[in-house]
């Protein structure tokens, strides 16, 4: 289980994160806790996924799956690739202060997340 993540941060607007992962059933973080204070908010999100498992993205990380639930749990088929995307207005989504993004999957299938924010 490992997650490779392509961090693209412009400093003035936000962040960006595109990840992959092979196998996300041990719970992966996507962005790491800003710090004591601080909260990541979620402003847009797509999922990619061609295995038959559920993808949920999460605040943190509790035994190895997502602390509190955010989305999903979304179901894939392992023929469709069909993406989950999901735009939102306004301020986004506020995780809980020094809380990490994360993704869990219910099995090992290659799972690809793209998620847009900022910290604040």
């Amino acid at each position: 289980m490992a997650i490779t993540k392509n961090d693209l941060t412009p400093a003035t607007s936000g962040f960006a994160v595109n990840a992959v992962s092979a196998d996300a059933s041990g719970c992966e973080e996507l962005k790491a806790a800003p710090g004591a204070g601080v909260s990541i908010y979620i402003t847009q999100i797509e999922i990619s996924c061609v295995a038959a498992i559920t993808v949920t993205i999460g605040a943190g990380e509790t035994g190895g799956a997502v602390t509190t639930v955010l989305f999903g749990p979304f179901n894939f088929e392992a023929t469709s690739g069909s993406p989950v995307s999901i735009s939102l207005r306004g301020k986004g989504i506020k995780l809980a202060a020094n809380t990490s993004l994360t993704i869990d999957a219910s099995g090992a299938g290659a799972v690809q997340v793209f998620v847009e924010g900022y910290i604040k």
